[in-house]
């Protein structure tokens, strides 16, 4: 249940990386230090990072696959890293959705939410080209049993590195447009710690489910990819015979 066509493959891949790379640069600068370090704080800046890398990972696959002139396997760790990105990326179109949207957010300054360009690319453009990736081009039954957990890692580590720059960032760094939090459910200061301990179990939970989602999509597509691929073998052989 996935398209081989390498072509086809590399094409769609190049578009990607041109409209992620494109998205993330776009929230960055070259002479805005404060503007980086709030910008490379974000959840969602991070998703993108790890999206566009895998992806160069995926087009160099293609890449080679045209210059063999045939298709070959995945490496295990490329195909968990896809998972991964596609976790991820999904938890940033969610929480965009489902959190942050009613309370006005914004990774702009002096943009409403929802209207910068800047925001669509990073929070529904490159969520659905992944998604469409995934389910056109990437082959199926890749993830294992415990692939969610392993993926869970990913915004575990996130926490903590936002738990610790809160720590380090001075009142006078802040003072000049550092963000301690870059989301308000991780706001230690203002809403104490039972708020967001409570908001980080949910996001576990919710972030698990998602991944068990995932891995039953990628199971099930799997499993009818391989009863259609024994049915046209059967077809095949009946032919022959007949």
């Amino acid at each position: 249940m996935y398209i081989k066509s390498n072509r086809i493959n590399l094409i769609f891949r190049l578009t990607y990386l041109f409209i992620c790379g494109f998205g993330i640069v776009r929230h960055l600068s070259l002479s805005d230090t404060v503007r980086n370090i709030n910008m490379l704080s974000y959840f969602t800046i991070q998703s993108n990072i790890v999206c566009f890398l895998v992806m160069i990972c995926s087009i160099w696959h293609s890449f080679m696959s045209v210059r063999k002139g045939w298709y070959h396997d995945y490496a295990k760790i490329h195909l968990f890293l896809k998972g991964l990105a596609l976790l991820m990326i999904t938890i940033t179109f969610l929480t965009y959705n489902m959190v942050l949207t009613g309370k006005g957010f914004s990774m702009q300054d002096g943009f409403g939410a929802g209207l910068s360009l800047n925001d669509r690319i990073v929070h529904f453009i490159v969520p659905a080209m992944t998604w469409i990736e995934f389910l056109l081009f990437q082959p199926k039954g890749s993830f294992g049993k415990f692939a969610p957990f392993k993926w869970l890692l990913a915004p575990v580590i996130y926490f903590i590195f936002i738990m610790i720059k809160a720590r380090y960032v001075s009142p006078a760094t802040y003072g000049v447009g550092i963000k301690r939090y870059p989301y308000f459910f991780l706001d230690v200061e203002k809403y104490g710690v039972a708020y967001v301990v409570k908001y980080v179990l949910i996001f576990a939970v919710a972030t698990l489910i998602i991944g068990y989602i995932i891995r039953t999509i990628d199971f099930v597509l799997g499993m009818i990819y391989t009863k259609v691929q024994k049915f046209r073998i059967k077809r095949r052989k009946a032919k022959m015979k007949g």
